[in-house]
């Protein structure tokens, strides 16, 4: 039987061909999608033109605070870490916009934990005792060395255990109670680490630095064991009359890394140790650190933006009024096992070849002005004979001109 082209076919069975006329409009409708999706891609390329971004007054604001801006994690009100980021802070002072923003960290272990982990640290100020035990242990994880590099060692910091006239030795302090100061980590730290090195058990009291010297006094506890810069004020302001001394401690390969000889002198702590006599005990140097893992490269480009102002500002601070432990900070000082910041070593590289130059200059002025040859053209015998009455002129020199200042 024929069919009509004017009659739509039939099966007879109404399921199928509901379900076939679904199937043609399914087909239809993605083709009408394709269709369009490819008729509409020009179009849609074309309106995807780069537009010019508009930044406000504020977000100009916030992208240069954020820039000129080095946050370093240092210790807690009262302890020497914070006193050191005070010092440079006010060093830098805001000059040309930079400024060093200091925050009031735990201090010891904290410092390193927070410079790796916490939002927005640049810098931290780190004990070297510290650094030497979380690579040792993986406290905060393997690799250390290639995590962290330093900017500059800064200064040691003394260890001083003030006893009673009891106290003979380290030995004697074995089960006793020994107060150190809650708030300072560094001295946390160093305190649990140097006695658990030397097999000395004891009980930690925690108390301000103040009043654990007068606990001593009283007999409530059997040391204060602190740890900084001499000369310490709570330390240095003791009476003279014979209730206190400072207890020697030894410097060995027991301690290991991260510790270094030191001694404390009558000049120190006249109230407390005789004349022309001296106190071995150990230092501890702090360390300028920062971020070196992956991750971390927008602090780096702070920390290296702003190297030379902060470096300006540590030599400043060593003519200062302020601790007499800046006098001794040595940027060129090698911390060995750790590698220096790259920043760092440009900026040591620059400022050797220019004080080459100027000492040159000067050494070739110091020549002429005594009618000798050119430096070239002498042996090797009389260009040391003469560098050395040089650098002794060059620093009455230096005398004399901070004299008339």
């Amino acid at each position: 039987m024929r069919r009509s082209a004017a009659v739509p076919w039939s099966s007879g069975n109404t399921c199928v061909e509901t379900y076939v006329a679904r199937r043609r409009l399914a087909r239809a409708g993605v083709l009408a999608q394709l269709l369009l999706l490819l008729a509409g891609e020009p179009a849609f390329a074309q309106t995807q033109q780069p537009v010019p971004r508009v930044v406000s007054p504020q977000q100009a604001l916030r992208a240069k605070l954020n820039q000129d801006t080095l946050i370093v994690a240092a210790s807690r009100p009262g302890t020497a870490y914070l006193a050191m980021a005070d010092d440079l802070a006010g060093a830098v002072g805001g000059s040309a916009g930079f400024r060093i923003l200091r925050i009031a960290a735990d201090g010891g272990l904290g410092n390193l934990r927070d410079l790796l982990f916490l939002r927005g640290v640049d810098l931290a100020i780190v004990p070297a005792n510290v650094l030497a035990h979380a690579r040792a242990t993986d406290a905060f994880g393997s690799g250390l060395s290639q995590r962290v590099a330093y900017v500059a060692p800064l200064f040691g910091e003394e260890v001083h255990i003030v006893v009673g006239q009891s106290i003979a030795s380290i030995d004697d302090l074995r089960g006793k109670k020994i107060a150190v100061p809650l708030e300072d980590g560094t001295a946390q730290f160093t305190a649990k680490d140097v006695f658990q090195r030397l097999g000395v058990a004891f009980e930690s009291v925690p108390m301000g630095s103040t009043a654990a010297v007068e606990e001593v006094r009283s007999g409530t506890v059997a040391a204060a064991f602190l740890v900084a810069g001499k000369p310490v004020v709570s330390v240095s302001g003791l009476p003279k009359d014979g209730s206190l001394r400072l207890l020697s401690l030894y410097f060995s390969a027991a301690l290991g890394e991260g510790y270094s000889p030191a001694v404390l002198l009558a000049e120190d702590y006249p109230a407390l140790i005789p004349p022309d006599a001296i106190v071995e005990t150990i230092a501890v140097r702090a360390v300028l650190v920062a971020n070196n893992a992956k991750g971390s490269e927008e602090a780096a480009r702070r920390v290296a933006k702003h190297l030379p102002a902060l470096f300006d500002a540590i030599s400043r601070l060593a003519v200062s009024q302020r601790h007499p432990k800046w006098k001794e900070v040595n940027l060129g000082a090698v911390l060995p096992g750790w590698s220096r910041v790259a920043a760092t070593e440009v900026w040591l590289s620059k400022a050797s070849e220019q004080q080459r130059r100027l000492l040159q200059g000067q050494f070739d002025e110091f020549l002429r002005a005594r009618k000798q040859p050119a430096s070239s053209d002498l042996s090797a015998a009389q260009r040391k004979k003469l560098f050395e009455e040089f650098q002794s002129w060059a620093r009455k020199s230096i005398t004399n001109e901070a004299a008339a200042q």
